[in-house]
């Protein structure tokens, strides 16, 4: 078996978000750079929009290409916004799909159940199922499963 890459389906709109952001942000701290050559340095408080817009967009642009399940004979590593785990498939005694409600609509989202008891939702990879199950965490799953039970 050899090792797969399974993107999430909002990658594209979380990187062109944070890109946005980040020229937002760019584009007003050059213009605040330019005021402030010409009256100096008075009003601090207009920074505060760089800051919101800069830090999410940095964020979102630099890690929305690696966000993804990468799994394989040796085990699962997920890269989500933040971080990235990773198990070997002797870890990990089941994977399943929790459904997480909401009050208006609801999510699935692939669970693995860990061989301690524990679970680790992949919330990155997760699809709004809208009373149903969403038929690309459903196949994700059903993936991940057979790679486990071919590993183990």
């Amino acid at each position: 078996m050899r090792k797969r890459k399974r993107r999430t389906a909002g990658s594209l709109t979380y990187f062109l978000l944070g890109g946005a952001c980040l020229l937002v942000a760019v584009v007003m701290a050059t213009g605040l750079t330019t005021k402030w050559a010409r009256v100096g340095v008075e009003h601090l408080e207009y920074l505060i929009p760089v800051l919101i817009l800069g830090v999410p967009g940095v964020v979102l642009t630099f890690r929305a290409p690696v966000f993804g399940v990468s799994y394989g004979p040796a085990g699962v590593k997920y890269s989500g916004l933040l971080g990235a785990r990773s198990y070997v498939w002797a870890d990990i005694r089941e994977v399943r799909v929790a459904v997480l409600e909401g009050t208006v609509y609801s999510s699935d989202v692939p669970e693995l159940v860990l061989a301690s008891g524990g679970t680790d939702q992949l919330h990155m990879l997760a699809g709004h199922g809208s009373g149903r199950t969403n038929k690309r965490v459903k196949r994700l799953v059903a993936e991940l499963e057979a790679a486990r039970a071919a590993a183990s």
